[in-house]
């Protein structure tokens, strides 16, 4: 075993000085580099306690980042200053301290029965408990333990389970919803991802220049996605979103639906327009899984990002991570029946899940992972490939691609009435509701006596009336068409009348790169809105409709 680890590192370090995959390379940090992670879990702990200046560096050289644990890392910092600390968003675990000295900090059933965090359960219970993500004081302490165990060294810090999605259940597994402590009711899955979003922005605030990822759920309020704003403020809370099994994941599927991979990366998308990278956690060990997620990682690489594959240590390396296909030349896009995305060294191409086996002619001469020269590759479903070399540009088309299907969606923040000034009043100044009427009054005192004039009169204070009980209304409407990068939308405002809708507002957008649109209106007064976006299509994607979006203001 010994001289097998020695006969490993001098081979990497021949390899490194050929290469140039260390740190420093002109190559670093482009969409076509490789940046591995992997989780020090104990299993690992074999090759980090090795003290040895050339285990080190060669954990140094491969893990761009390791997810550590404090205090068994505390003292290793010193010679890996990469590490993220683990650390759970919400678990509490029975037997320890904190449980039994704030058992209010446990979140609980209508019954007052504890909760937990719904996986490993078994014979009626669960390993970790779910602790109270509204509760300020819980917040509190645990941002205390996640800061002293930061000040060790550590590069930042990983939090699992940030779920946006509600996840407590009994010990049985059983989803259940916790009580809300502030209304005493069964907590709405809004409330919980607000409460989340919260916490995660309140540890952002206390460790403003640690590295922080979070371990979330790509699908959470899937109509919504990063138009929801407690999504939104989760992801900008964080330099890195997980995404656990990467694409390695079996119930990702074909085609466009709300499971489909294109789905996965199109969230991936949304990501890095709000500036943040992801880390394409692999779940497979095996060469061809793992090529599939190093494929799809490259497909939507910014040089920001990161990937991993299981069971990966100095005695079990796989070629594929020592890969580097530069800079990327485009964004991903549809060849044939397969995913391409081109780079100045190389390609990659996958193959969604679902899809029938693909033999793909290349447009030159290539090499594949191992090396070896090749004209062509077959392809089964949930397959890519890593291929080295140059591709003629442009890229031919195999076959003819239909445009690709989208789907819109619309939503509006919160609406922010802003009173109308009375007609009396001028420019910047303000009417209460009485001195309008009494002022009011004494127009029908000192009016004419015709009917004519009292009629106007009568008219002129009813209308003064509605102002201020129905002022204007700024409104932010936004949405997201999914899957597409460039276009316009069309949205319309209709305004609620007697018993019939009216149009009042009809204004176009562009759709940016990451599928993204919004404007502020200043609407008419009313009670009731309507608004819908349509999607009007651009080349090599189809139009798509949203559904209406209601807005009904308080009286």
């Amino acid at each position: 075993m010994r001289l097998g680890w020695r006969h490993a590192v001098r081979i990497f370090a021949l390899t490194c000085a050929l290469a140039g995959v260390l740190a420093g390379n002109a190559w670093a940090d482009t969409a076509g580099t490789v940046h591995f992670v992997r989780s020090a879990d104990s299993g690992f702990d074999a090759f980090t306690s090795n003290g040895s200046p050339e285990a080190q560096a060669w954990l140094r050289a491969h893990m761009w980042r390791m997810m550590v644990w404090s205090p068994y890392f505390d003292q290793k910092t010193s010679w890996y200053g990469q590490g993220w600390m683990y650390d759970d968003a919400y678990a509490i675990y029975p037997g320890s301290q904190m449980a039994s000295q704030h058992p209010e900090w446990i979140l609980k059933d209508a019954a007052g029965n504890n909760l937990y965090i719904p996986y490993g359960c078994s014979g009626g219970s669960c390993p970790q408990f779910a602790g109270d993500i509204s509760n300020v004081e819980f917040r509190r302490n645990w941002i205390a333990e996640a800061s002293a165990h930061i000040a060790h060294g550590y590069r930042g810090l990983f939090v699992d389970d940030v779920n946006l999605e509600q996840r407590t259940g009994n010990g049985q597994g059983q989803q259940v919803a916790p009580v809300d402590r502030s209304t005493g009711q069964p907590m709405s899955a809004a409330s919980w991802r607000a409460y989340m979003a919260e916490f995660m922005a309140e540890i952002r605030a206390a460790l403003p220049n640690a590295e922080i990822v979070h371990n979330a759920l790509w699908f959470a309020n899937s109509d919504a996605g990063t138009n929801d704003p407690s999504i939104r403020r989760e992801i900008e809370s964080a330099n890195y979103v997980l995404l656990e099994r990467g694409v390695n994941d079996s119930g990702l599927t074909g085609g466009n639906g709300q499971w489909s991979l294109n789905a996965f990366l199109s969230y991936i998308d949304e990501v890095h327009a709000l500036g943040r990278g992801i880390v394409m956690d692999g779940s497979a060990g095996d060469a061809n899984g793992m090529e599939y997620n190093l494929a799809s990682y490259f497909l939507t690489s910014t040089g920001n990002d990161a990937v991993s594959g299981s069971g990966q240590t100095p005695n079990n390396w796989w070629a594929g991570w020592n890969v580097n296909l530069g800079e990327a030349t485009g964004p991903r896009r549809v060849w044939g029946n397969v995913l391409r995305r081109d780079f100045t060294g190389g390609m990659v191409l996958v193959n969604p899940p679902g899809s029938a086996s693909q033999t793909v002619s290349l447009p030159a001469p290539m090499q594949d992972i191992n090396g070896n020269t090749v004209t062509s590759v077959t392809l089964t479903a949930a397959s890519g490939a890593v291929l080295r070399g140059s591709a003629p540009s442009p890229a031919i088309v195999v076959a003819p691609t239909a445009p690709i299907p989208t789907k819109t969606t619309v939503d509006t923040s919160s609406a922010t009435p802003t009173a109308a000034p009375s007609p009396a009043a001028g420019p910047g100044s303000r009417s209460s509701h009485s001195r309008l009427h009494s002022r009011q009054h004494r127009r029908h005192r000192h009016a004419r006596r015709s009917a004519r004039s009292r009629r106007r009169a009568h008219e002129a204070s009813r209308g003064a009336a509605r102002a201020i009980r129905r002022p204007a209304v700024m409104i932010t409407v936004r949405g997201t068409v999914r899957r597409a990068t460039r276009g316009t939308v069309a949205i319309q405002v209709d305004e609620r009348r007697a018993a019939r809708w009216v149009a009042v507002a009809h204004l176009t957008v562009p759709v940016g790169q990451s599928g993204h649109f919004g404007r502020l209106l200043d609407l008419p007064s009313a009670l009731r809105y309507r608004i819908r976006a349509a999607y009007l299509g651009s080349s090599g994607y189809q139009p798509s409709l949203s559904r209406y979006r209601f807005v009904v203001r308080a009286r």
